[in-house]
């Protein structure tokens, strides 16, 4: 097993160098960005594991700041309710964390500096990673623990929904219905495809499908126009901006939801725009609170032990009165 001696011998460097670089005060101490590509290469070279036991701060009161980066684009909404799971799960273990919130583009994380310096945090949670953003992270060395957030990578702790049981429990509200629509969006990542293509497996052949350009209000408006809703009986829709836009448009068009038409949606979204929206919006809930507090326990691990944690987290079904319930179970 390669030592730090190794790696410092292998990027030309001293032990002290690679030792400053894995706990993250290269910026503080001015390496330069060339100094901490060698060590990182060397790093990934001879497949090196820093202990991360020995990087624990001298004191466990020590306080500790949590960097999370978070995509800027239709998520954002979801950012409020991740923070609240975050600083939920601080107040009950008493820890003393700060979060620092860094916003990225989809498929640019590799432009992030400060994951890459890892020298302004201790332990990081990185949300809504692209697949080229995953592709980096694969051939990425971290100096830091990271969990990522429903997302999943060689050698990085995670926490995800389980899509496939998404997909499952929309099909099996659809069954009671004889004409099935979905609306499909641009697959952000794998997790979209895998809910649609469970609930594809399991309703009827002659679904009808609409493809939507983005998840915005907007767009759930603008694919409404398009809608057979005189032959459909139920829709499936990959979020809640979407499923705002297209009640919006049967608003006007005197289109009842649930009497013409019962409408669910993944529950990525707030509970409090679903619960008080007209007709209040059944969904298939990704429980962001839960998963955050999960992702933040697992990087108080990541501190002590580095060892590789995913854990998958179930579904909530929240009917509400968007969904006409034809048959009991």
């Amino acid at each position: 097993m390669a030592t730090i001696k190794d790696v410092a011998k292998y990027a030309g460097v001293s032990i002290s160098t690679v030792s400053i670089i894995l706990n993250g005060k290269a910026q503080d101490r001015k390496i330069s960005l060339d100094t901490q590509e060698k060590v990182a290469n060397a790093i990934k070279s001879l497949n090196y594991q820093p202990n991360l036991s020995a990087k624990k701060l001298r004191s466990s009161s020590e306080r500790k700041t949590i960097a999370l980066f978070w995509t800027t684009d239709f998520r954002e909404v979801m950012l409020a309710r991740f923070l609240n799971g975050l600083h939920k799960q601080i107040n009950k273990l008493g820890l003393n964390f700060d979060i620092v919130i860094y916003t990225y583009q989809n498929d640019e994380l590799y432009k992030e500096t400060e994951l890459q310096g890892s020298s302004s945090f201790h332990g990081a949670i990185i949300a809504n990673a692209s697949t080229k953003d995953l592709q980096f992270l694969k051939s990425f060395i971290p100096l830091i623990p990271i969990v990522l957030y429903n997302r999943e990578a060689d050698n990085y702790s995670s926490v995800i929904v389980n899509d496939k049981k998404i997909g499952e429990i929309a099909a099996n509200l659809c069954l009671q219905f004889q004409q099935i629509a979905l609306v499909k969006a641009p697959y952000v990542f794998n997790g979209m495809k895998i809910r649609d293509n469970a609930f594809i497996a399991h309703v009827s052949s002659n679904i009808k499908i609409y493809n939507v350009n983005d998840q915005n209000i907007a767009d759930g408006f603008q694919i409404a126009k398009d809608i057979d809703f005189k032959n459909i009986d139920v829709l499936f829709v990959p979020s809640n901006n979407i499923a705002y836009g297209i009640m919006h448009y049967c608003y006007l068009n005197n289109i009842s939801i649930p009497d013409d038409l019962s409408l669910i949606c993944v529950g990525n979204g707030l509970p409090e725009y679903d619960n008080y929206s007209n007709p209040a919006l059944t969904v298939i809930e990704v429980p962001m609170e839960n998963m955050a507090a999960l992702c933040l326990e697992i990087l108080t691990q990541l501190f002590y032990n580095s060892n590789v944690v995913k854990k998958v987290i179930e579904p909530n079904l929240i009917i509400r009165n968007s969904f006409k319930m034809l048959m009991e179970d």
